[in-house]
C-alpha cells in the first residue's frame, strides 16, 4: 500500500456529519462518502488555472480539472485542507474566498466538496506526483477543453456553476441571533467552527434598530440565505417580505412570529423556507407560530422536534450541509 493510500481521510454520512477516519485505500475500495476541497485559482486577468492530473492518480487519472485540491484528512477542516493542497500542489499561499458547497455521487466517488477561490497570478511550483501539466484558461476555453478531453466530474460540476458574466457568483449567508443572544453564542459558535463563511453580526436595541442594521449589512448583496433564530427568525421573515427578490432561502429556528403584531403578507412568499421548532417550545409555541408561517410562505418545510425553544437537542444534529446547499 502506498503512503497516500494509508492517509487517514475524514469519512462522513450522507448529510456530511463526521463518522471518523479511514485510510484512503479503504475509502476508495468501499466507496465511502468523504470530504474534499477544491480551489479555483484565478489570474488577475480573469483566467483560471486548469491542470491535467497525473496518470497514476487513484481516481480520475489523466483527467483535466478546473481546480486544485484533494481529500480532507481526518480531523482537518475544509479551510486547512485547502491551504495545505495549494501549498503542496501549486507551491503557493493566498487568501481563500468561500464560493459554495456541493455533493457529488457517482459509481466510483461519493464526496462532499467545498469550493474556494484564490486570486494568484503565479508562478507555480507544480507537484510532479499530482499534476502533469497546467495553464491558465478562460471559462469558455476550459468549457471547450472539457468537450474535447477527459474531465473530472466534480470539475465539470464546478464549471456549470460558473459563468463569465457573474463569476464568482457569491451566495452570502447570515446568521441572525435571538433577542438576548449574540453572533458569538452557542449557535454562532457552531457556525464559526463548521461554516466560517457564514456572517454572524451582533444586533442590539429594538426591532426597528435591528432591522435597520440588517438592511445596512445587506446593502448591494443578492442571493441571500438568512438563518434566523427566535427573534432573528422574525427579522429574517420581515426582511424577506420587504425584499423577496434578494433572498434565496430562509432557515427559521423557532422564529418569533408571535411577537408584536406580525401579520402574514397578502400573498404568500415564493422563497423556500425551512422551519424547525420544538414541540415543547413555550416562548414561540408551535400552535401560534406555525399557522402564521403557513400563511407567509408558499414553499414551507416544517420540522417539529421533540425539543424546547433553544433546540438544545436538535440544532447541532440538523443536516446543515444539505440545508445550506
Amino acid at each position: 500500500m502506498t503512503a497516500a493510500a494509508e492517509e487517514l481521510v475524514e469519512i462522513v454520512d450522507h448529510d456530511n456529519r463526521p463518522l471518523g477516519g479511514r485510510t484512503r485505500g479503504e475509502m476508495r475500495q468501499a466507496g465511502l462518502t468523504h470530504r474534499a476541497c477544491s480551489i479555483i485559482v484565478r489570474h488577475s486577468d480573469g483566467r483560471l488555472f486548469t491542470h491535467r492530473r497525473t496518470a497514476d492518480k487513484d481516481i480520475y487519472p489523466g483527467c483535466w480539472d478546473i481546480a486544485a485540491g484533494g481529500v480532507v484528512l481526518a480531523g482537518e477542516s475544509y479551510e486547512d485542507a485547502a491551504r495545505r493542497e495549494l501549498d503542496e500542489e501549486l507551491g503557493i499561499r493566498g487568501d481563500l474566498e468561500f464560493l459554495f458547497d456541493h455533493y457529488l455521487e457517482s459509481a466510483d466517488n461519493r464526496v462532499w466538496g467545498r469550493v474556494y477561490l484564490c486570486r494568484h497570478d503565479g508562478p507555480f511550483t507544480l507537484q510532479e506526483s499530482e499534476i502533469a501539466e497546467g495553464r491558465f484558461l478562460s471559462l469558455s476555453e476550459a468549457a471547450r477543453l472539457a468537450e474535447q478531453q477527459p474531465f473530472t466530474p466534480d470539475g465539470l460540476e464546478i464549471l456549470e456553476k460558473l459563468t463569465e458574466s457573474d463569476f464568482p457568483r457569491k451566495r452570502v449567508t447570515f446568521f441572525l441571533h435571538g433577542l438576548d443572544s449574540s453572533g458569538q453564542g452557542t449557535k454562532g459558535g457552531f457556525f464559526a467552527e463548521h461554516f466560517p463563511h457564514i456572517r454572524r453580526p451582533d444586533f442590539s436595541g429594538g426591532l426597528e434598530e435591528r432591522m435597520a442594521r440588517l438592511e445596512g449589512l445587506c446593502a448591494d448583496l443578492d442571493d441571500l440565505t438568512l438563518i434566523g433564530s427566535s427573534f432573528g427568525g422574525l427579522m429574517a421573515t420581515l426582511f424577506a417580505r420587504c425584499q423577496p427578490q434578494r433572498v434565496s432561502r430562509l432557515i427559521l429556528l423557532a422564529p418569533a412570529l408571535n411577537y408584536g403584531n406580525y401579520q402574514p403578507p397578502a400573498e404568500t412568499l415564493a422563497i423556500p423556507a425551512t422551519l424547525v421548532i420544538g414541540r415543547d417550545d413555550t416562548v414561540t409555541p408551535p400552535a401560534l407560530v406555525l399557522p402564521l408561517a403557513e400563511r407567509t410562505f408558499a414553499h414551507l418545510h416544517i420540522e417539529v422536534a421533540e425539543d424546547d425553544h433553544m433546540l438544545h437537542q436538535t440544532f447541532a444534529s440538523l443536516p446543515w450541509h444539505r440545508l445550506l446547499l
